[in-house]
């Protein structure tokens, strides 16, 4: 900086005359405000991966090795960048990827790693302490697994969601023992989904699996732990397999190009009887009844577009095409061969009972063990003197020889206001993980203590739930009532807005 200075001094000195002092004076701020200038396209000159949506306070951002630049509202966020906020500060920081974020006060955050380039999107994540609250953006949903959030030794994997995360002490204890003003509700007025409780969750997926319910924008990926709640429709691409367990140990094996919808769940609820109640709109099922079927067989039920299948606590394959396939999943109805002494696969839905009994409510047909039913688009049901050869080419396993770990899959711990982790997922599909793994879904918390044992909380702590800084989805920095929500408007000395 001090070369480039003194080379255009003496180039100005051999065209100019000397000036006088006043002159000097301000030529020397003219070279000042340069070298400023240069420092800040040096920055640019590095990654910009987004820029500063609203700032409140101050912050401040730091390339590793060099100097601090303080943050202003519409400055460039770099790839490398640490990101500083003061006690009485906040910022939203949006990316070129569509991902946006609030830093909390008191936050010290860093974008390690930023990219959008074809092939190799990724994005990486660092909370030293404070927290933030995260929209994910193009990035989590074109490559899910090459995003993360990485605090300490932990890594939050993140599946194209909302959530918060926050490095706790006695602050986060200080907050929950304090009242909820008007104001911090009035600026989270983000609605969480109604899905209800958990039902079910994903323990074990390969290829293409995906979850969409009532009302939601896009379906949501599913990965190992994926929580799925009552309403979804579960659907498999060409080579999707996944393996579900559910709450009272039923497991459901899907077959690629499947599609199944979970009509209804209740499960030890007060004043409430236990049912289960699946569709399985097209493609090829493998279940595996648990305590509901085994206490009553008529609280379970499998319906197809052609007939419900009742069990008597069981084990069977079903395949359903042609003019089983429900309409509404959108796809062409495919012709039946006509061969009703042969059946196709295409031909309806087929049904083989592998363990206990089973049955079609229409007609009533029993299909005893080891043996294969068949119920047309218009024929009555009826049993084969055969099995199907496609059986024996289900893609999806047997789910009665699936391993699951049912006491840690929902288990759940009380909050007690540890020093800790907290993460809570407003939209979509976390994971946190250390020494150990949980996966949360909509409305679920979980907890990392310094073991580096992830827990799934039984309920959300006051402090997350009542958090009063912007949620970044929602924000808007036009809106004067955020400024109001800390007591403080802009630009009047001695106010806390000077106080950083």
């Amino acid at each position: 900086m001090s070369g480039f200075t003194q080379s255009v001094s003496r180039s100005s000195s051999a065209h100019l005359p000397r000036p006088r002092a006043s002159t000097a004076a301000n030529a020397r701020r003219w070279l000042v405000g340069l070298g400023i200038t240069v420092l800040a396209c040096a920055a640019n000159a590095q990654q910009r991966a987004g820029e500063v949506a609203h700032l409140q306070g101050m912050a401040t951002a730091q390339q590793p090795g060099g100097a601090f630049r303080f943050l202003g509202r519409g400055d460039s966020v770099l790839e490398g960048d640490v990101l500083s906020t003061t006690e009485k500060g906040f910022a939203v920081v949006s990316l070129a990827d569509g991902t946006k974020f609030t830093l909390r006060p008191s936050t010290t955050f860093a974008l390690e790693r930023f990219s959008q380039a074809e092939g190799a999107e990724s994005s990486v994540m660092r909370l030293f302490k404070g927290g933030l609250r995260v929209v994910s953006g193009l990035i989590a949903k074109r490559n899910p697994a090459g995003v993360e959030l990485r605090v300490n030794t932990a890594t939050i994997g993140i599946r194209g969601t909302s959530f918060d995360a926050r490095i706790c002490g006695v602050d986060c204890r200080q907050e929950d023992a304090a009242p909820v003003s008007a104001t911090a509700q009035s600026a989270n007025t983000f609605v969480a989904p109604t899905v209800g409780p958990v039902v079910a969750r994903v323990v074990q997926s390969s290829g293409e699996v995906a979850a969409s319910r009532p009302g939601q924008a896009a379906p949501r990926p599913l990965a190992v732990g994926a929580a799925l709640y009552e309403g979804d429709a579960v659907r498999t691409g060409a080579a999707g397999v996944a393996v579900i367990g559910f709450r009272d140990q039923t497991k459901v094996s899907v077959n690629p190009q499947t599609a199944i919808r979970i009509d209804g769940f209740v499960y030890k609820k007060p004043q409430a009887s236990d049912n289960m109640a699946l569709s399985l709109l097209k493609g090829g099922l493998r279940v595996f009844t648990g305590l509901i079927g085994k206490q009553s067989s008529d609280s379970f039920s499998l319906r197809t577009r052609t007939s419900t299948i009742g069990i008597r606590g069981t084990g069977m394959d079903i395949s359903c095409e042609g003019p089983c396939v429900d309409p509404s999943i959108g796809e062409a109805q495919v012709a039946a061969s006509g061969d009703t002494s042969n059946p196709k696969k295409t031909d309806g839905v087929f049904m083989l009972t592998w363990q206990g009994g089973t049955y079609f409510a229409v007609g009533p047909l029993d299909v005893p063990l080891d043996r294969a039913g068949f119920i047309g688009g218009d024929t009555p049901p009826r049993l084969l003197d055969f099995i199907p050869d496609f059986f024996a080419e289900f893609g999806s396993p047997r789910p009665d020889g699936v391993e699951v770990d049912w006491e840690n899959l929902f288990a759940t711990v009380s909050p007690d206001g540890a020093d800790g982790l907290y993460l809570f997922v407003r939209e979509g599909h976390v994971f946190l993980a250390d020494r150990s793994r949980i996966d949360l879904g909509v409305n679920e918390t979980g907890f990392l203590g310094p073991n580096g044992l992830a827990r799934r909380m039984s309920s959300v702590p006051g402090f997350l739930a009542n958090d009063p800084y912007p949620l970044p989805e929602l924000f808007s920095g036009s809106d004067t009532q955020i400024l109001r929500m800390f007591g403080v408007t802009l630009g009047v000395p001695g106010q806390e807005i000077c106080r950083l």
